[in-house]
């Protein structure tokens, strides 16, 4: 698993919802509290993952992933503290 201070320059972290339907990214952290970390878990999202968005609804709905094979919707405000390296 690669840590922030081992990412390469031109790739740096940025939230979930910077992706496009059809675009592909890596985990790299699941953002602040224990709460909300853990509740991600439980869903599969973990860092190291690769996460695939399928549909990003307009205005304030969810953004529908795809983590290996499983989709998952997600209200904005979760997918905002998700951190990702676009691949």
């Amino acid at each position: 698993m690669e840590l922030l201070s081992d990412m390469k320059p031109d790739r740096k972290a940025v939230p979930l919802t910077t992706l496009f339907p059809g675009e592909r990214a890596k985990i790299i952290s699941l953002g602040h509290g224990a709460g909300i970390q853990r509740h991600l878990r439980t869903m599969g999202l973990m860092e190291g993952k690769i996460v695939t968005i399928i549909a990003a609804q307009p205005a304030r709905g969810p953004f529908v992933i795809d983590v290996e094979g499983t989709q998952i919707a997600i209200g904005r405000g979760m997918v905002r503290r998700i951190l990702i390296q676009k691949i």
